[in-house]
């Protein structure tokens, strides 16, 4: 059966659905603080120790957590007037939020009406050495001119960076950088003064108010953390 003949009947149950949340950010901020969040001490890759670590893709590759990531990419877009072409972003922690805003995008096009389908696609860390030997999967280039980059975490924007090189060597313009949260390090600052950078949330916001603040003891760890 065409997809376009089953949507209208599915729209009033999926409204109901979509109805029933809290704003898709604040669900995302309730989802990340529970799943992703983690106190204790962590030594960061460049040696600088934290109290804190945000572990997104326990949150990013949960069911609830990728559709909401999804919405909330979506609506932070269009709330700053972004159109794109295609989403895409380091690995490996950005591939799980565009996967998951490529599917919610299909899903509001054509079950709300809402936008249009996005597009999603992944950077390797380097060219592959066989077959078509892309470093930007998922994607015809040829068809596609303005792009949105983004992130789980932004620290130092090192792997952001990374990422924005090999898309703009391709010859695409980047409309936006989004990260889901940023850290505010040093990193975010940096990409401001050369393109528009979009938070979902920053380290601050998520910090606050949770258990551990209102004194609920959590078990201390010690990690290595790769640097965004």
């Amino acid at each position: 059966m065409d997809s376009d003949a089953v949507a209208p009947h599915h729209k009033r149950d999926y409204g109901n659905v979509e109805n029933s949340f809290m704003t898709h950010k604040n669900k995302l901020k309730q989802l990340l603080r529970r799943k992703s969040l983690v106190r204790g001490t962590f030594t960061l890759a460049s040696g600088k120790v934290s109290d804190y670590y945000i572990d997104c893709k326990l949150t990013t590759l949960d069911p609830e957590g990728a559709v909401l990531t999804g919405y909330a990419v979506l609506e932070l877009l269009e709330e700053n007037g972004i159109q794109a072409d295609a989403i895409g972003g380091p690995p490996i922690g950005a591939h799980p939020i565009v996967v998951a805003v490529a599917a919610v995008s299909f899903l509001r096009a054509k079950l709300e009406g809402k936008g249009k389908p996005l597009p999603a696609f992944l950077i390797r860390e380097q060219h592959k050495s066989y077959g078509l030997q892309k470093q930007i999967e998922g994607v015809d280039l040829k068809t596609i001119s303005k792009v949105v980059i983004i992130d789980e975490v932004c620290t130092t924007g090192k792997s952001t960076r990374e990422a924005l090189k090999v898309v703009e060597d391709a010859g695409l313009q980047v409309v936006a950088v989004m990260s889901l949260v940023d850290r505010e390090e040093g990193g975010s600052e940096s990409l401001r003064r050369d393109y528009t950078y979009l938070p979902i949330f920053t380290a601050r916001e998520l910090r606050q108010d949770d258990d551990l603040a209102a004194g609920e003891p959590r078990q201390a760890a010690v990690h290595r953390e790769r640097l965004p």
